[in-house]
């Protein structure tokens, strides 16, 4: 079962500064929002044969890329206003803009696509990675030529490796 811990589910979360005060309604009820979104994303997974050691792929131009302390890796930031139709499979299973999801990135199945220039460089992330920053996968509904997800990105930054 993949860690959602940070999921969009996160808001719910703060810190209790008393103890015995009781939990809010809302804290008492992120066990099982979390539970139901971790049987979603594995479902997900299970039904597209993803797992968390599946990369996903994107072009970008190379002065978005920003270094990170470890070679070959690098920090690559979220849209603020995606405009990607999503099914949301965490949410009754209906189309939403990203927008509404949250800040995050399109990233495709295949890394064999032919719109890739010279001022673009390729660049992979590893699901696993992106579950491990609070990020959830979201099937893309606007685009028919490929298969491209979706992918959240809570911190803003998602680590990145080129290709």
């Amino acid at each position: 079962m993949v860690a959602l811990d940070g999921n969009p589910a996160s808001f719910l979360l703060r810190q209790r500064l008393d103890p015995l005060t009781p939990p809010r309604k809302e804290e008492a009820l992120l066990p099982t929002v979390q539970r139901i979104m971790n049987e979603r994303l594995q479902e997900l997974l299970e039904a597209h044969g993803l797992t968390e050691d599946t990369l996903l792929y994107r072009e970008t131009l190379s002065e978005f890329l920003s270094d990170t302390p470890h070679p070959g890796m690098y920090s690559l930031s979220a849209n603020d206003d995606p405009t990607e139709a999503v099914i949301d499979v965490y949410g009754g299973g209906h189309v939403s803009l990203a927008a509404q999801i949250g800040q995050g990135l399109g990233f495709a199945e295949n890394s064999e696509n032919q719109w890739q220039t010279e001022d673009r460089v390729k660049v992979a992330v590893r699901l696993g990675d992106v579950f491990a920053q609070g990020g959830l996968i979201y099937p893309v509904e606007s685009v028919i030529t490929e298969k491209i997800w979706y992918l959240t990105i809570p911190e803003g930054q998602l680590i990145v490796r080129k290709v």
